[in-house]
C-alpha cells in the first residue's frame, strides 16, 4: 500500500525553478526577435487558403467579425503563456509550464504531445508547400514522379498519399540545417521570409482595395450564415492563429525575459489579426463571396479583374508564409524535445547541445527525419487531424494552471515579491520570502496566504478554511472543469436531443453546467498572489477560466477518429515513460537523495554568517547514520549545505 501510494505521490512531483542558472542556450534573442518568431509562426499558409474557405462556406463577408473573435479567444491563452514565460524563463513552454505547477506524468503528456504536433506540422507544411510550389510549374514535380518512380501508378490507399513527396522532404531538410545553425539564424531567414509575406499582404490590400465595391457585402447581407455561421467560422479560423507558443519555447534564449515576452506576444497577436483582417476585406470587397474559389481564392479573384500575373505575386507570398511556419515547427521541435530529455523523461541523449550553434543537433536530425518520412508517406489531410487536439489540450491546462498557481502557495516559489533580489552569493534567485515586518522580538507575516480564504467570507463559508491553502481551489477548480467538459461533451454529441427536450440530455446539461459553476465560485473567494512586478493575466481567474472553457469547447469538435488516434498516441507515450522516464527523471533522484537526510538548526556562534535572529534561521544538512554518501549528486543540488527555512524565532535563545 505503501508502495501505491509513493507511486501516485511520484507522478505529480513537480520540478523546482531557479533563476539565474547557466542554460546551454544561447541568450540572443529580443523582443523584435520573437515577434518575428512568433508573427511567422502564426501567419502561414491559412492567410492565403483558410481565408478563402471559410469566407465563402461559413461566413461570407462577416468573415471580419470571425477572425476579431477567434483572435480575441486566442490571446486569452496567450496572456496565460506570457504570464508563465516571464516566471519560468526556460524551454519547454507548456511542458515546462505543467511540470512546475501540476506534476510531472502531466508535464511528460503535455509535452508529448507537443512533440507531436511539430513533428505532424512540420510534415503537413512541408507537402503543402512542395503541393503548392508544383502548382506553380504544371505539377511538373508530381508528374515526373509518377511516370519514373511509380511507373504510372498511384498509391491507392487510405491515409497515404497519392505519390512519395520526396521534394517536400528535401525542403524540410534544408530547413532542419536552418534551424540547427542557430537561434539567431532562424530568426534572421525568419525576419526575411516575414518581409516578403507583409510586402505581399500590402499588395493583396492595396490592389484589392482599388478593386473595391461595397456592394459585394449587400449580397445576402453582411452575415448570409447568420450568427452561428460567425462562431462557426471563429472556431474554424482559431487554428490560423495557432504558433505563439514558439515565443514561449524561445523565452530561454531571449535577452529580457520579463519584457519581451510579454511584448512579442501582444505584438504576434496584434500583427497577425491585422494581416488576416488586411486580406479579409480586399477579398470580400473584390468578389461576392458566392464567387470566391476555394483552391485559389486570391489568384482567382484578381484573374476576374484582368490582374492574371497577381497570382505569381500571391503565390511568393504564400510559399513565404508556409516557409516561415515550417522553419517555427521545426525550430520548436527540437527544443521541446531538449526540455524533455535534460530532465531524464526523455532518452538523455537528446539533450546534448552543440557547444558551437548551441542547439540539440541530435534532436533536430532524428526527429526531423521522422517528420520527413510523414512528408514522404501521408496525405495531408490525413496529417492536420492530428494537428488540433493536442495544441487545444496544451492550451486548457496552461490556463488552468494559471489558476492553481495564483491561489496555492506554491506560487510564492515562481512568483517572486521582489525579483531582483539577491543571495548570498550575490546570484538571483526566482521566488522571495514573504514580506515581513518585525513586531517586537517575533515575525509577523502580514499578507495573507496564498490560497487561503478571505476574512469577508468567514462568516458563511466558515468550512472551507479548515483546508490547507490552496487546496479548495484545486478541488474546485478540478469538479468544474470536469463538469464543462461532460457537459460540453453531451450536449454537442446529442445536439439533436438537446433541441428536443430530450428528458436524460437536459438532466445532464442542466446539473453538469450549475455543477461547474457552483465549483468554480469558491476559487475568487480565496487570497491569490499579490504580484507586484512583472507581466500577470488580468481578472484572473475568470479569464483563464474563459480560455480553458472555450479550449474545451473546441476540443470537442473535433471527429471522433482523431480521439481515437490521440488515445494511442498518448498510450504510446505513457509506455515510454513507464519504461525509462519514471525510472530517470532527474527530479525523481533529486527527489530519493533527500531521502534520510536529517536537518538540525544552527545557533548563532555555530553559523557561518551574521547571525541577527528572526524569523528565519539556519539549518544544516546532516549525512544519515548509515553512512550513505551523496556525493555523486553534489552538482545537482547546487552544492548547497545549508538552507534557509522559518523556524520560528530565535532571538532570546542566548
Amino acid at each position: 500500500m505503501k508502495a501505491s501510494f509513493a507511486f501516485l505521490r511520484n507522478l505529480s512531483r513537480r520540478k523546482p525553478i531557479e533563476s539565474g542558472g547557466k542554460s546551454e542556450l544561447e541568450r540572443c534573442l529580443t523582443t523584435t526577435n520573437l515577434t518575428v518568431l512568433g508573427v511567422g509562426g502564426m501567419v502561414g499558409a491559412g492567410l492565403y487558403v483558410l481565408t478563402g474557405v471559410v469566407a465563402k462556406t461559413t461566413t461570407g463577408p462577416s468573415i471580419i467579425i470571425s477572425f476579431l473573435i477567434a483572435g480575441f479567444v486566442s490571446l486569452l491563452s496567450a496572456i496565460c503563456y506570457a504570464e508563465f514565460g516571464c516566471r519560468i524563463p526556460k524551454t519547454g513552454s507548456a511542458y515546462i509550464y505543467t511540470y512546475v505547477s501540476v506534476g510531472e506524468v502531466w508535464a511528460f503528456l503535455i509535452g508529448w504531445n507537443l512533440v507531436l504536433e511539430y513533428v505532424v506540422s512540420a510534415a503537413s507544411v512541408a507537402r503543402a508547400w512542395s503541393g503548392y510550389f508544383d502548382h506553380l510549374i504544371d505539377d511538373k514535380i508530381r508528374n515526373f514522379t509518377i511516370e519514373y518512380v511509380l511507373r504510372g501508378e498511384v498509391w491507392d490507399k487510405p491515409f497515404i498519399a497519392d505519390y512519395p513527396d520526396i521534394f517536400g522532404a528535401v525542403v524540410l531538410y534544408i530547413v532542419v540545417l536552418v534551424v540547427a545553425c542557430g537561434a539567431s539564424v532562424s530568426a534572421t531567414a525568419t525576419a526575411v521570409m516575414l518581409v516578403v509575406n507583409c510586402l505581399v499582404v500590402a499588395f493583396v490590400f492595396v490592389v484589392g482595395m482599388m478593386y473595391a465595391d461595397i456592394d459585394n457585402w449587400k449580397v445576402d447581407g453582411f452575415a448570409p450564415y447568420g450568427f452561428s455561421g460567425v462562431i462557426a467560422g471563429a472556431a474554424t479560423l482559431f487554428y490560423a492563429y495557432v504558433g505563439f507558443d514558439i515565443i514561449a519555447i524561445a523565452g530561454e534564449e531571449a535577452l529580457d525575459q520579463s519584457k519581451s515576452i510579454p511584448r512579442a506576444t501582444y505584438l504576434t497577436v496584434a500583427i497577425a489579426t491585422v494581416m488576416y483582417l488586411a486580406v479579409s476585406v480586399a477579398l470580400t470587397l473584390m468578389v461576392p463571396y458566392t464567387d470566391i474559389s476555394e483552391n485559389s481564392a486570391f489568384a482567382s479573384a484578381f484573374a476576374g479583374h484582368g490582374i492574371k500575373w497577381a497570382q505569381y505575386v500571391v503565390g511568393i507570398g504564400a510559399l513565404c508564409a508556409m516557409f516561415t511556419t515550417l522553419l517555427g515547427s521545426l525550430f520548436c521541435l527540437p527544443r521541446s524535445v531538449y526540455a524533455m530529455a535534460s530532465d531524464g523523461i526523455l532518452f538523455a541523449s537528446f539533450a546534448r547541445v552543440n557547444e558551437r550553434t548551441k542547439v540539440p543537433v541530435l534532436a533536430c536530425i532524428v526527429f526531423g527525419t521522422v517528420s520527413a518520412v510523414l512528408t514522404i508517406v501521408f496525405d495531408i489531410e490525413a496529417l492536420v487531424e492530428f494537428l488540433s487536439i493536442g495544441v487545444l489540450m496544451a492550451y486548457a491546462i496552461v490556463s488552468a494552471a494559471v489558476i492553481k498557481v495564483r491561489y496555492s502557495p506554491i506560487g510564492l516559489a515562481l512568483y517572486a515579491l521582489d525579483t531582483d533580489s539577491k543571495d548570498e552569493q550575490g546570484s538571483e534567485f526566482l521566488g522571495s520570502k514573504p514580506k515581513l515586518e518585525e513586531n517586537g522580538n517575533s515575525g509577523e507575516i502580514k499578507e495573507p496566504v496564498p490560497g487561503s480564504l478571505k476574512e469577508r467570507h468567514y462568516h458563511r463559508f466558515w468550512f472551507l478554511a479548515r483546508y490547507p491553502p490552496g487546496q479548495v481551489v484545486c478541488i474546485c477548480l478540478m469538479i468544474s472543469v470536469a463538469s464543462q467538459f461532460v457537459t460540453i461533451l453531451v450536449a454537442s454529441a446529442a445536439w439533436e436531443q438537446l433541441q428536443e427536450g430530450t428528458w436524460w440530455t437536459v438532466i445532464i446539461v442542466i446539473i453538469g453546467g450549475c455543477l461547474a459553476v457552483v465549483t468554480f465560485l469558491p476559487i475568487p473567494m480565496h487570497h491569490q498572489i499579490d504580484i507586484k512586478t512583472g507581466f500577470k493575466v488580468p481578472l484572473c481567474p475568470w479569464i483563464p477560466a474563459l480560455s480553458v472553457l472555450l479550449n474545451i469547447i473546441l476540443m470537442l469538435q473535433l471527429s471522433f477518429v482523431t480521439w481515437i488516434r490521440f488515445a494511442i498516441w498518448v498510450a504510446v507515450g505513457l509506455l515510454i515513460y513507464g519504461v525509462y522516464g519514471y525510472h530517470h527523471s532527474v527530479q525523481g533522484q533529486l527527489n530519493q537523495a533527500e531521502v534520510g537526510v536529517t536537518y538540525r538548526v544552527l545557533q548563532p556562534d555555530e553559523s557561518s554568517e551574521a547571525f541577527t535572529g528572526g524569523l528565519y534561521g539556519t539549518i544544516e544538512r546532516q549525512q544519515p547514520d548509515r553512512g550513505e554518501s551523496y556525493e555523486d549528486i553534489d552538482d545537482e543540488l547546487n552544492n548547497v549545505d545549508d538552507r534557509h527555512y522559518a523556524v520560528g524565532d530565535t532571538s532570546k535563545e542566548d
